[in-house]
């Protein structure tokens, strides 16, 4: 019996899918917003010109890589001894991984941290502080043991921490006071259109906006005194208690429907456990049958957003307008997103709007669903002025909708027989709609919902199903990196042996489209140059000379897939809100300091080129986006000069130059020097759980296996490296990412505070991916 007679003979059963797809065939990316005639399975990736956030300037270093190509021994290390002395001893298997392959992780135990996340510390991050006391803390101090070792894998989580502050920081101090008098004002006008007409059907879409527009506004209103007064710290006041009580306060303007919606939708906001029908929609719902299903698990706070009420309060305000959809197969829902569209006339709430949204745009995209500016050009179309819509104006609307773009990536649970009778194409078209500020379409989530779906149609080609669940190594995979497809047909073998031809298939499509970008398509954004500058970490050094050995090391790639990794669940967790879902030294003594101890640089060039041009290109963005707070600049201007450094110390290495002592010593001390780029912000308290570096993003939802994949960095893992060149023969330690992909199930999602828990110290932490098992010693 095959799924589809199983599923006839169960009477009035409901198929559950998570839809998170993106428009396939051949993708069009979302690089242009124009939509092309032609069916989705000929349209092609149209080329678009960067857009204007700010200009991207990659500056090519030049070098050359030079060293000889010789092997290190163990016994040749002049500080290993010193090393094992401060540290512990390595074991045999690690002497004899460090003699092959000139370097080996071992994981971080080292207790560098307090148990309770509340106490008061000294370190801004985990990874600066632990550079600290690599480096050591004084010159009149240093020894043998304190050669550092800068990693590809510490500067991306620099510039991880740095953004995701000046994120947290323009979050709380403009967008949440902006979106706060936005929902306010659109509010006010739901009330006044809904007192002003006399027409039933006007009047009970009026009644439904000011649902629409009271939960968002008494949510933000619960954190209003922390907004005028700043609060450093989390006041907790951002609870059901206090929005039910902001809401009582608008019940004289509120009908008792309205009021009872509103009600209803707080408490699966707060709750954020449910998958169910939103009770904003439960008229139109019933009466067109269109079967609206929201996943009120991802309202619950996470990423940066845990931290304090403010932000909290800001996440569930943005996350209900980024997912509640206003249909375009329905009429009420379309005559609700063309009233919204009519109140956005006023100058300010689009000023407030474009406030938000532009900055956001730069960082992480453009929303991949219509917009109020969609829909104004639609209203000249539909010749529409008046507030009242007719039904035949109704209906020219929604055929002009109907030819603007589709979404390429949905978040919708969908929930119906008809699921199995459809094509992912035509579900994706059936959840085109309205949102008021959409989650943004970004490559890696396209990747996943390309790769997956639910209980639809099969492939007709190959007669497979593509899977439900996914990894990223598809992510990395169809970005071009070389060594995640090595892992891929294990990965397929244990988790998705009846797919191998379908996802196969797709897979090469879409490393043949990723790999015709060009640098500016690639650079349209903060998100995507991110992106690009990772894809310089994908190099295989195996057969290039010129390079250290431990780079040519068959493992060396590993380490770098694992960098990737790492620094894209940071990615996803700064950004986690709006992307769519895949559904000083002291003071010199009287003595001469001791000898210099010689660090090393991981000498890969085009790597720092392109983190300085996003470094470079993020600060421009926001600047020109009116975002960014003086206080950001000169952190950036600090980390850049510090990339700088590093690189044209990896210059020298590769053309085995001598380094002078004065340039080891800043060497030594620099990577902890970073520390002061990601110092607390000003409303920010220096506490444990601030410090944390381990972080966790949910990146694709599951239905169908009632499963949620994670991608997680635990505490940063050690990297014993040892180099040989016209400065010595030397050991030298770093950081590496230590990271984690697992499932969990559907009804709560992980937040770094849950996660953290089962860091520190280590305790039920899932195992590492299979793709690491021979490059970390356990």
């Amino acid at each position: 019996m095959n799924r589809t007679q199983a599923m006839t003979l169960v009477s009035g059963a409901l198929v559950m899918v998570i839809i998170l797809i993106a428009g396939f065939g051949v993708w069009k990316l979302f690089l242009s917003r124009h939509l092309q005639s032609a069916d989705p399975a000929s349209q092609t990736l149209t080329p678009a010109s960067p857009p204007p956030f700010a200009d991207y300037h990659l500056e090519i270093t030049p070098f050359t890589a030079s060293l000889p190509d010789t092997q290190v021994a163990v016994n040749e290390l002049s500080n290993l001894s010193n090393f094992e002395r401060k540290d512990r001893p390595f074991s045999a298997i690690e002497k004899t991984y460090l003699g092959a392959n000139a370097f080996v992780i071992t994981p971080n135990l080292d207790k560098f941290y307090s148990d309770n996340p509340d106490d008061p510390t000294m370190r801004s991050d985990d990874w600066t502080g632990l550079y600290q006391e690599i480096g050591g803390y004084s010159i009149f101090s240093r020894a043998p043991e304190n050669s550092v070792f800068i990693t590809t894998d510490y500067l991306l989580h620099v510039y991880h921490r740095l953004v995701s502050k000046e994120i947290e920081y323009i979050e709380q101090s403009v967008f949440l006071p902006k979106l706060t008098e936005l929902s306010e004002a659109l509010f006010k006008q739901a009330v006044t259109k809904r007192d002003a007409t006399n027409d039933p059907t006007e009047k009970a879409s009026y009644d439904r906006l000011t649902t629409y527009f009271a939960v968002p506004a008494v949510i933000l209103q619960t954190v209003s005194a922390d907004v005028n007064n700043q609060i450093v710290g989390d006041s907790v006041n951002d609870n059901i208690t206090s929005a039910e009580a902001n809401l009582d306060k608008l019940k004289p303007q509120l009908s008792q429907a309205a009021y009872d919606r509103a009600v209803a939708e707080l408490k699966l906001i707060f709750d954020h456990q449910q998958v169910t029908a939103p009770p904003l929609f439960e008229e139109p719902n019933r009466a067109e049958n269109l079967n609206i299903t929201e996943d009120y698990t991802q309202y619950t706070p996470r990423g940066h957003y845990a931290k304090n009420a403010m932000l909290r309060a800001y996440f569930r305000a943005m996350m209900w307008y980024g997912r509640t959809n206003f249909l375009v197969k329905s009429d009420a829902l379309t005559r609700d997103a063309l009233h919204i569209t009519q109140f956005m006339d006023s100058p300010t709430s689009q000023t407030l709007w474009s406030n938000i949204y532009t900055p956001t745009a730069f960082l992480v995209g453009e929303s991949d669903d219509l917009s109020w500016k969609h829909y104004q050009e639609v209203l000249q179309k539909a010749a529409i002025s008046a507030s009242s819509i007719t039904q035949r104006q109704l209906q020219n609307a929604q055929l002009l909708i109907g030819l603007l773009p589709k979404p390429q990536i949905m978040s919708s649970v969908i929930i119906g027989d008809e699921v199995l009778g459809q094509t992912k194409e035509e579900l994706q078209d059936s959840t085109q709609g309205f949102r008021f500020f959409g989650q943004r379409f970004t490559p890696d989530a396209f990747i996943f919902t390309t790769l997956t779906q639910g209980q639809e149609k099969p492939d007709p080609e190959t007669g497979e199903s593509l899977p439900s669940n996914t990894t990223g190594l598809l992510v990395m995979s169809a970005l071009g990196n070389t060594t995640a497809d090595q892992f891929i047909p294990e990965w397929i073998l244990t988790n998705a042996p009846e797919s191998q031809h379908v996802l196969g298939q797709k897979l090469a499509m879409l490393k043949e489209q990723f790999s015709k970008l060009d640098q500016a398509q690639w650079n349209q954004n903060m998100y995507w140059s991110w992106l690009f500058t990772l894809q310089s970490v994908f190099t295989d050094y195996q057969t290039v000379s010129g390079y250290p050995s431990f780079m040519r090391s068959p493992y060396w790639k590993v380490k770098n897939l694992q960098a990737s990794l790492g620094s894209w669940t940071e990615l996803k967790h700064d950004t986690l809100l709006y992307s769519k879902q895949s559904y000083a030294e002291l003071g010199a003594g009287g003595e001469d300091p001791p000898p210099v101890p010689k660090g090393y640089v991981e000498p890969n060039i085009p790597f720092y080129d392109r983190l300085l041009a996003l470094s470079k290109y993020t600060q421009a963005g926001l600047k020109n986006s009116d975002a960014l707070p003086q206080e950001f600049a000169g952190r950036h201007q600090q980390f850049d000069e510090s990339v700088t450094f590093f690189r044209d110390i990896a210059v020298k290495q590769l053309a085995n130059e001598v380094i002078s002592d004065d340039d080891f010593e800043t060497l030594r001390s620099e990577g902890g020097q970073l520390d002061s780029v990601i110092r607390p912000l000003p409303n920010e308290q220096s506490i444990e759980a601030n410090a944390r570096s381990a972080v966790i993003a949910d990146v694709h939802t599951d239905v169908v296996q009632g499963q949620i994949l994670y991608e997680a960095t635990g505490i940063p893992d050690y990297i014993y490296v040892a180099v040989k060149d016209a400065n010595g023969t030397r050991l030298t330690k770093g950081l590496v990412f230590s990271h984690y992909e697992f499932t969990g199930p559907l009804d709560s999602r992980e937040t770094d505070q849950t996660w953290q828990e089962k860091n520190y110290p280590p305790n039920q932490l899932p195992s590492r991916p299979f793709w690491v098992r021979d490059l970390i010693s356990q």
